[in-house]
């Protein structure tokens, strides 16, 4: 019996993007993996999705890099107010260069999101 290979479907999603959105892309997912290691990943909405007692984050290509968004966004405290949201969509950062990165600011909404699933 053959056994079938299977890819994730995030790798598959960040192998679409452009190359300069698949680094931007590949940064955010380690974050987000290295900050909880309990969480689903998957693609839904035509975005990579994170999970965990429910939808946690997610990100998605823009016009001019990726959203890295939040659920449950109006409910971080989010000190810095890097999320926006317009025209209904979920409170996300826009990311167009590394640099808009900011590791341990990430890590902690993630954490914050995973919370407020968890109660």
């Amino acid at each position: 019996m053959r056994s079938k290979t299977t890819t994730n479907q995030v790798d598959e999603y960040i192998d679409k993007l452009s190359p300069e959105k698949q680094l931007l892309a590949q940064e955010v997912r380690r974050i987000i993996n290295s900050s909880v290691a309990h969480l689903e990943e998957c693609v839904r909405w035509d975005c990579a999705c994170y999970f965990f007692y429910g939808p946690v984050c997610y990100f998605s290509s823009s016009r001019s890099g990726i959203h890295f968004g939040f659920f449950r966004g109006k409910e971080l405290s989010d000190p810095h107010r890097r999320l926006v949201s317009r025209n209904g969509q979920y409170p996300h950062i826009k990311i167009r260069t590394i640099a808009d990165i900011d590791e341990t600011y990430f890590a902690d909404l993630v954490r914050e999101a995973v919370h407020l699933n968890q109660n």
